[in-house]
């Protein structure tokens, strides 16, 4: 009698084993197919971004991806194309280029397919670490703070000023858009300081937090640990 309970525990516990993986075989396919969604998603979202920019006639280059982020898309624009050295005032060039641009980004980012993926859309402006003349350190690094915010400030208000008479397009921006200043403290890797790529106004777009966390899953699940988190 025991032997035969023996073979039938042995026989459960096979079974619970075979039942345990394919629970994990099907929780897997499951989560990699999300993520697959949204990294799809991403990717459309950068080529239709890449070819509005080049009917506005900006660099393709300007839109980027990070590594261990999959959930973000830089949209970045050289702050000679929009802001004179020095100056928070957009120059007239600069205006131009918002109001050839601003209707074509957001007529991307507001699609029905893409809006319902986004979380924000943040403003950044990023400074070199050049101070006036005889201002010290300290007081420099907030002078710069203080122009890379009325920089993104700058952008907002001549981006949504562009989209004044389309109420759709309006409506759907203001409720993504946002402005921050990050100054010289954010500089990239591998460059001068001081030099001009330093300049820029980022448009950094993120992916809802409900869809980031299943990417992460899925990179934590199948490959075991996955990315950092930014």
């Amino acid at each position: 009698m025991q032997k035969g309970s023996g073979a039938a525990s042995s026989s459960l516990t096979d079974i619970l084993a075979s039942l345990v993986a394919v629970f994990v075989l099907l929780f897997v396919a499951a989560q990699n197919n999300r993520g697959a969604g949204v990294v799809t998603a991403r990717d459309v979202l950068i080529k239709q971004l890449r070819g509005e920019l080049v009917t506005a006639g900006l660099d393709s280059a300007a839109i980027d991806s990070i590594p261990n982020d999959p959930s973000t898309v830089l949209v970045i624009l050289p702050d000679s194309v929009l802001f004179e050295r020095g100056d928070s005032r957009m120059s007239a060039a600069g205006q131009n280029v918002v109001r050839i641009a601003t209707p074509l980004l957001a007529g991307v980012i507001c699609a029905d397919s893409i809006r319902q993926t986004l979380d924000q859309v943040v403003v950044e402006g990023h400074t070199d670490n050049t101070i006036p003349f005889g201002m010290r350190p300290e007081a420099g690094r907030m002078f710069n703070l203080e122009l890379s915010q009325r920089r993104s400030m700058n952008f907002v208000a001549t981006s949504t000023a562009t989209l004044a008479e389309r109420d759709t397009l309006l409506e759907c921006y203001l409720g993504l858009v946002s402005a921050t200043g990050r100054g010289q403290e954010n500089p990239l890797p591998r460059i001068p300081a001081d030099s001009s790529p330093q300049r820029r106004v980022v448009l950094r777009i993120r992916l809802k937090t409900e869809i980031r966390d299943s990417v992460r899953i899925v990179q934590d699940v199948i490959g075991g640990g996955g990315a950092e988190n930014p």
